[in-house]
């Protein structure tokens, strides 16, 4: 029902997914994909060496990064499931090392929260240390959201997981219309990457996703052919960023001397 109402409101729209455009167009609304901001960010830079130094970290310890949400709800319900579930690997996988990306809204519990996990866990706000910490993970546990486009642009082998109360997800399951939760998957329209949501979001089932990243080679480089093939649909042309792009489309619109639309 969005794409209607948007239809008879405006001149043009932008979107950041590339699978955005027919939606809006069906309805005669002009619409242009713009690109993600996550483009211009630097999530695939990270310097992996450099954050295993400044932290002790071998260069064959296996590092686990894991993102439990930046909203005090998520971090409340995934924060004990992730725990049990760092609990099994860490029994699996002796001297595995903790990176814990988190937000200033949510530092202070976060931090709170994993002092006592196993694998001395390193809590990093501020995103240049997050990205580092992706370029040095052999895999990833994260909450939807995002940053599960972030770990794609850093080709991070990745677990997506959720949970919120049933009713929440009663209600929700009936509205989706999308098979996935993982921008990565709703692109490719398939299961390029590991969903554990509501009941399957459990310790048992997150432990044994991770441990075949941590231990599948297979598994890591068929989803980084995935990644490799979001970042080529995303990718704009001529080079071009975001930011510039929506200037652009902007610009344009206001060149060819349109109103808004009232009704």
């Amino acid at each position: 029902g969005r794409a209607r109402k948007l239809a008879g409101l405006i001149d043009h729209l932008m979107v950041q997914l590339p699978f955005e455009p027919p939606w809006f167009e069906r309805h005669g609304l002009p619409t242009t994909y713009v690109g993600h901001p996550i483009i211009e960010t630097a999530a695939g830079q990270g310097d992996g060496a450099r954050f295993r130094q400044a932290h002790g970290i071998a260069p064959d310890a296996k590092l686990l990064t894991v993102l439990p949400g930046s909203r005090r709800g998520e971090t409340q319900r995934l924060l004990p499931v992730f725990e049990a579930t760092v609990r099994a690997l860490a029994a699996r996988h002796p001297g595995l090392r903790i990176a814990v990306p988190t937000v200033e809204t949510v530092a202070a519990p976060v931090r709170a929260a994993v002092a006592s996990w196993p694998g001395t866990p390193i809590v990093i706000e501020g995103d240049g240390e997050k990205y580092d910490a992706f370029a040095a993970s052999d895999a990833a546990l994260a909450a939807s959201g995002t940053v599960a486009l972030e770990l794609g642009l850093a080709r991070v082998p990745s677990i997506i997981a959720y949970r919120v109360n049933p009713l929440s997800a009663f209600v929700v399951r009936r509205m989706l219309t999308t098979k996935y939760a993982n921008l990565v998957n709703i692109m490719l329209d398939r299961p390029a990457v590991p969903e554990l949501l509501q009941e399957n979001c459990t310790p048992e089932k997150l432990a044994e996703a991770v441990d075949r990243l941590l231990t599948d080679p297979a598994a890591v480089a068929a989803q980084r052919a995935a990644y490799d093939e979001v970042a080529r649909m995303m990718r704009l042309p001529d080079g071009a960023v975001p930011g510039d792009r929506a200037a652009q489309v902007v610009l344009d619109v206001i060149g060819q001397g349109r109103r808004p639309k009232t009704g």
